[in-house]
């Protein structure tokens, strides 16, 4: 059961309009030295009965005849933060509550200059960690159902199409060599210990330029390195158009 407030919304109106600050409003309602919430609770209020507090010396220090002049003349929400000196994200965050409050018209602000919003450029630096959700992506895409292992396992996903369920190691590379790419299958680079078809079923392999293969362990096992381009009737397609087969599978 909420508490009843000590005021009504006439005591609120008027302790607003004579204080200078949400403390004042306090002490004129008699809630001074009360906890914070106290001054969340008639702050509450005030938004929903639309009462008008710009004024507070505390909230900014820009008047409501200057925020709408500023948004009128600017053509970002960062031009109207700089010509109210507004430089901080809650000083923002409050010119907004205010124009939404007052019914300034903003539809042609945008959030940033279009130059700020350009997507950054991939890194292929960062291939070996992309590569499982690379591969979990394609497989998803063509129709699998993907799991991840919950502990260390010699494998990275299990897929299923339809009742195959696949046990698949995920590898990159970056190594050029010549025309080809050089890949590493063994559990670490330069180490000997290859893998067995006992612990997996495939590789699914991606390369500098992007470029994805579905290698069966029957046609790599025991290899330390292969290089791609004698690999190249596993390259699997990166493009998808339709939708996946009805059973969940490959068709």
């Amino acid at each position: 059961m909420s508490r009843q407030r000590s005021y009504n919304d006439q005591d609120l109106h008027r302790a607003i309009g004579d204080a200078r600050s949400w403390r004042g409003a306090l002490r004129l309602l008699g809630l001074q030295g009360t906890s914070a919430g106290a001054m969340r609770s008639i702050r509450a209020r005030a938004d929903l009965l639309g009462i008008e507090y710009s004024h507070f010396e505390s909230q900014q220090r820009w008047s409501k005849a200057q925020l709408a002049a500023a948004i009128a003349s600017g053509s970002t929400w960062r031009d109207v933060a700089a010509g109210l000196s507004g430089d901080s994200a809650s000083e923002l965050a409050r010119m907004k509550g205010h124009a939404l409050r007052l019914g300034l018209d903003t539809a042609h602000l945008s959030e940033w200059e279009t130059a700020e919003r350009t997507p950054p450029e991939p890194m292929i630096g960062n291939l070996s960690r992309a590569a499982p959700m690379l591969a979990a992506a394609w497989f998803t895409l063509s129709g699998y159902d993907v799991s991840w292992p919950l502990e260390p396992c010699r494998y990275d996903l299990l897929t299923n199409a339809r009742t195959d369920l696949r046990r698949v190691q995920v590898k990159s590379t970056r190594t050029r060599t010549g025309d080809t790419w050089k890949v590493y299958l063994s559990t670490s680079r330069g180490g000997r210990t290859t893998y067995s078809p006992d612990e997996i079923d495939d590789f699914f392999v991606i390369d500098g330029d992007c470029n994805f293969y579905l290698l069966p362990i029957d046609e790599v096992g025991g290899f330390h390195m292969i290089h791609l381009s004698g690999y190249e009737r596993f390259r699997v397609p990166t493009r998808f158009t339709g939708s996946p087969p009805a059973s969940g599978g490959i068709a």
